[in-house]
């Protein structure tokens, strides 16, 4: 569920990151994709959305604009840029020979396909994207694990998704 920004930026200071036994920190970080549970394998993966209004008065120059931007060849730099963190929006961009380049990455390649928006089942909303920015899960398996039990925890969580949703 971390984004890459850590390790691209250990890669572009690599001498400015240490690990505890004074390594480079690039050497010591590696991703991997969410486990799959018993209805498939989801995580939210940073999403960019466009949107064009339809009152707007330049959807034609918004369109091209659009379409532009996604252009290969202008949206590879970024892409690049970013390792790959930043995952095109087709299969197309799988293949990419940079994939091949950095395996730590590679858990990324395919993160679009796993991908779902707040509230999943139901169309996203402000309650559930509220409930994703207070960390609700984050701080219920992090109770947990710094002694609450299991049960506790949950009532937790619980308890502030009640909050949110009523």
């Amino acid at each position: 569920m971390n984004g890459a920004s850590i390790y691209i930026e250990s890669l572009r200071n690599p001498d400015k990151y240490k690990t505890d036994k004074g390594e480079q920190m690039r050497t010591d970080i590696l991703h991997a994709a969410n486990p799959a549970g018993p209805k498939g394998q989801f995580h939210y993966h940073a999403s960019f959305h466009h949107g064009i209004m339809g009152y707007s008065k330049n959807q034609k120059l918004a369109k091209d604009f659009l379409k532009w931007l996604h252009a290969k060849e202008n949206f590879e730099p970024w892409f690049l840029s970013m390792k790959g963190f930043s995952v095109g929006a087709t299969k197309m961009w799988e293949e990419h020979a940079m994939w091949k380049e950095d395996p730590v990455m590679l858990p990324f390649r395919t993160a679009a396909r796993a991908f779902q928006l707040f509230g999943m089942r139901g169309p996203p909303s402000a309650k559930a994207s509220e409930a994703y920015s207070k960390y609700i899960i984050v701080d219920m398996y992090a109770k947990a694990i710094q002694g609450a039990s299991a049960e506790d925890a949950v009532k937790w969580a619980e308890s502030e998704l009640k909050r949110i949703y009523g």
